[in-house]
């Protein structure tokens, strides 16, 4: 069984948190979400942060989240914002910190699931529609050096709990 923390990483509608919480319940560890970590410090939503300081104090804060974790004394699953890899050297951080788990999905899959969710995006949020699935390929190829450090990946097309379960066993 994994005695280090489980990083979740991948582009935004993957599935990071819905597959952490479901880990994290499997496992008996505690779930974290990052940018709900970042929204309680900072007393500000992900896009209020974006729309008032910018991605490059929003970059920083995020780094600063993802060190505080390194002081957690139980291991814990960690959904990361989808950018989080690409920045700050966060994916070396996250993989000396613990297991790392890239979530992949089509550009078709992550526009559907982005579309169907009630979550705003500074980064897509001005993306028209029908342009979008061309957005997430070109951006999640920008990513994949990045995401592709993880020490694990899956692929989330399919995917059950007690497959991904196995991954940490």
């Amino acid at each position: 069984m994994v005695s280090k923390h489980i990083f979740l990483i991948g582009y935004m509608g993957c599935g990071k948190s819905f597959w952490g919480k479901a880990i994290a319940d499997s496992l008996a560890y505690d779930f974290i979400d990052l940018d709900e970590l970042i929204e309680k410090r900072e007393g500000l939503s992900i896009p209020e942060i974006f729309e008032q300081s910018g991605e490059t104090t929003f970059r920083e804060r995020e780094r600063l989240a993802l060190e505080s974790l390194s002081a957690l004394k139980m291991p814990a699953v960690i959904s990361t914002g989808g950018g989080t890899p690409c920045f700050q050297n966060n994916m070396d951080r996250m993989n000396a910190m613990g297991e790392t788990l890239f979530l992949m999905a089509s550009p078709a899959v992550l526009k559907q699931n982005i579309l169907k969710s009630s979550s705003v995006r500074p980064i897509v949020q001005t993306i028209p529609e029908n342009e979008l699935e061309d957005y997430i390929a070109n951006h999640l190829e920008e990513r994949l050096p990045f995401y592709q450090q993880a020490h694990l990946s899956v692929n989330v097309d399919g995917l059950n709990l007690e497959d991904l379960k196995q991954l940490f066993r």
